[in-house]
């Protein structure tokens, strides 16, 4: 199934992708963009218009960006952030090892669409360790994270993403305390592809535009602004 919309300059389509007991619903933004493809892990939120938004503007400079939906099993579509209550509930019910297949999958069909061409996977929130664990499987090209958490639970496989990542957190994020931070900062400390970006007050949920107490417009940009970089990194 296939539906689309212009918005400006970029296409936002919709694709069922076949997985494990379902098809794994894809948004897709294409433009003009000429970069490495985006697969964004979206946070527990799910892919609400202010991540469509973003999605549409980086597809000015990405050969596609597409973010999957990893709860459409039992609970589809995004939900408000003020429902705390609906989001733990979609965490405790899902399944991280199927969850990082449908990832795997959504890579898969990024490349066979793209020819092959490099791929960028974007962690967001709960979708941080999920795009840690694809770079230490070797299935992307580069990592950004958006104030990842339980990061610190997957370093043990550091040795393994040899890829460039750009990792970004918020100093006042109450689910990813200093230490945590500093866990990630030590297991990379040697590797100069790899960089921490801590932004100064920024809280949990820095990058939902739709989440005024959350929002941090400054950091939203550094994070959007890393996806570019990596495109030139990865072409060099």
């Amino acid at each position: 199934m296939n539906a689309s919309r212009d918005s400006r300059t970029a296409t936002l389509d919709h694709h069922l992708l076949p997985v494990e007991q379902g098809e794994l619903p894809l948004t897709i933004a294409r433009a003009d963009g000429a970069g490495a493809a985006v697969v964004i892990m979206p946070s527990a939120f799910g892919i609400g218009s202010d991540l469509e938004a973003q999605m549409e503007e980086l597809a000015s400079d990405a050969g596609i960006v597409i973010a999957m939906d990893p709860f459409f099993r039992d609970d589809s579509g995004p939900a408000p952030y003020d429902d705390m209550a609906r989001v733990m509930t979609r965490l405790q019910g899902l399944d991280p090892q199927r969850c990082s297949r449908d990832l795997r999958a959504a890579i898969d069909w990024v490349r066979g669409q793209q020819g092959g061409q490099p791929v960028v996977v974007l962690g967001v929130c709960f979708g941080g360790p999920y795009a840690l664990l694809a770079a230490a499987d070797g299935a992307v090209d580069g990592v950004v994270t958006w104030h990842g958490t339980r990061m610190e639970h997957h370093v043990e496989r550091a040795a393994e993403m040899r890829c460039p990542m750009r990792l970004h957190f918020g100093s006042a994020d109450p689910f990813v305390p200093a230490e945590a931070v500093e866990t990630v900062r030590t297991a990379f400390a040697a590797r100069r592809d790899v960089r921490i970006i801590v932004h100064e007050g920024a809280t949990h949920g820095f990058s939902h535009r739709a989440a005024p107490r959350a929002y941090d417009a400054h950091a939203e940009r550094a994070g959007m602004d890393s996806l570019r970089e990596l495109f030139g990194v990865i072409r060099e």
